[in-house]
Order: structure tokens, then sequence, then C-alpha cells
């Protein structure tokens, strides 16, 4: 497995002892360090005696990107299986074995995901403190291109890919500095059938939307960024489409499905309209009854109405 981390020794401690914790003992670590402070990584790494002969560090002078670190960790890996665990993301302790077993009884199976959590999470002092948590799963539990192609349905922590399979897709595109792990999950579909472990869940995407900086998740502290790279992706696919045949499907499709939504949008304008025409007299008249019911009690509760009913019913008792 591999674990890209750049300053964040706070989280990148949790991630390792996570790793420890799994109950699945036939794993090797490769720590890339992706132009953090080395000294930090080192000295945690040596402050857990059961990672120095199971853990090696990759250290990069200089940030080379998200998807360029997930290739030099993938080089230096030997194992039959690849897992990006990044260094604030958890799994259960038995994610890695249920994977594995997964894969083991599944040999046409790409990779296989698990359902996952997303924990809202905030940075105090030396504390993290969870904040909420919600579900973050597949339509129908199930892992297709279709839903893919829409918005990416993965997150590294929740995947497990066959070595074999990755080196023959040709690694992670480094020429993308975020939603690499969507184009990535894009190609993989594509290739093969992902499989699926439903409940429970077994991994968890942490996130920190008030944090900023290194400490922050890029899919809040670079969200313009991932809609760049989103459109670029896409327009990528898009010609490669077209240079093999032609944009005459797609002109059509792109003005028929805007037809559709424009008539669609009309239609529903036209039934509000319709609905509030058909109900205009009974919201005038009950704006009406509101306007006199307002009327009267202002009256009632005005102050000379007021001392006039207080003087009858002083007279009243006096009589």
């Amino acid at each position: 497995m591999i674990i890209r981390t750049k300053d964040r020794p706070r989280l990148l401690a949790r991630a390792l002892k996570d790793v420890i914790a799994q109950d699945h003992e036939d794993w090797e670590l490769v720590v890339v360090n992706d132009g953090g402070d080395p000294a930090a990584v080192d000295l945690l790494i040596a402050g857990l005696p059961s990672l120095r002969s199971r853990a090696r560090t990759i250290h990069h002078a200089e940030s080379l990107g998200m998807e360029s670190a997930s290739n030099h960790g993938v080089a230096e890996t030997t194992g039959d299986y690849i897992a990006i665990h990044d260094d604030d993301d958890t799994w259960a302790p038995d994610f890695l074995s249920a994977a594995v077993r997964w894969l083991d009884e599944r040999p046409s199976d790409v990779a296989v995901a698990a359902a996952t959590e997303i924990v809202i999470e905030r940075l105090e002092d030396d504390r993290i403190v969870e904040l909420e948590r919600r579900e973050f799963r597949p339509p129908h539990d199930l892992i297709t291109a279709f839903d893919l192609i829409v918005v990416n349905r993965l997150v590294p922590i929740s995947l497990l890919t066959r070595r074999a399979v990755l080196t023959e897709l040709g690694g992670f595109d480094d020429s993308l500095s975020v939603v690499g792990d969507w184009e990535f999950h894009l190609r993989l579909a594509l290739h093969g059938h992902i499989g699926y472990l439903p409940q429970p869940v077994r991994a968890f995407w942490h996130q920190r939307p008030e944090s900023t900086g290194d400490l922050s998740n890029s899919v809040h502290g670079a969200r313009d960024l991932h809609g760049q790279f989103d459109r670029l992706i896409r327009d990528r696919a898009l010609r490669s489409y077209a240079e093999e045949h032609g944009i005459g499907g797609l002109l059509y499709l792109s003005k028929f499905i805007d037809e559709r939504i424009a008539a669609s949008e009309r239609h529903t304008y036209e039934k509000v309209r319709d609905a509030i025409e058909a109900h205009r007299a009974e919201i005038t008249a009950a704006e009406q009854r509101m306007q006199s019911a307002l009327i009267e009690a202002i009256r009632y509760h005005s102050l000379g109405a007021t001392v006039r009913r207080n003087i009858g019913r002083l007279l009243r008792r006096r009589g």
C-alpha cells in the first residue's frame, strides 16, 4: 500500500496506526513524502517498531503531485494488490482482509471497493474532533462506468486494485494536479468489473471543510481547480471520441437534450402559472379575510378600544 503525505504529521500518525491495526498481516507499506519535512516523517515511522521492517519511505525534495507520488510508490512495491491510503483517511480493521479475500475469490474483477462514510472533522490544537458522518455509496451498491462518467463514485481509501491491471493501464496520470483518482477510476471501470463490498462500512473518507493549506482536502481547498480539471478531462475524452467517430452524433444529442430540457422547464413554468391562476380567487379571498381580521384585531386592541372596554366593565360593576 502507498501513503501519500506532505507536512501533516498529526494526520500521518493516525494513518500509520490505522495500517498497523489491520487484521490482515501480509502487507508492505511505502510512504511517499511529497515535498514535506523528511525529519517529521522519519521520526513517526521510527516511533512505531512494528513498521520498521515493513515500511519504506520515499522523500521528494519538491512536491511532484499526488498522482506522481502514487506512481513512485507503486514502483517500490512488490505485492499483487495496490491500495492508496491517503494520510488523512482510515480503514476498518478488516478492510484489507475483506478486500483481499474478495479479489482472491473473483479473479475476473479488476478491483474491489468498500462501503464508505464521509467523516467531517475539525482540527483543534492537538486534537482531531469528529463533527458528523455522511453516507457515501454508489447507486444500487454497484460500481459502473455509467455512474462514474457522471461523477466520481469512489475515493482512493475505498479501493483495492490488482497490481497487474494498474500496470497495464499505465498507472496514474501525473499530469493531473487534482481529480486524478476519478480519471483512473474511469479507465479502470472501462477495463473490467469493479467489485463492491457492501455494509458494514470499511472505508472512511475524512474531510475538514474548515482547514486551509496543507491541512485541507483538495475537494474543499481546491474546489475551483476540481471544476477546471473535471471539464478538461471530459473535453479530452470528447476530442478522442470525435477523432474516431466524428461529431455528428454529438451535435444531434446535444441539441436534442437542450431542447428537451428547455421544453421541460417551459412545461413546469406553465403548470405553476396555471396553478397560481386557478387559485388566484382563493388566494385573494384569503388575503381579504386576513386583512379584515388584522384590522379587527387592531381595532379591538387599540388604546381607545381598551380604555372604553375597561370603563364599561368598571361602570357595570358599580351599577
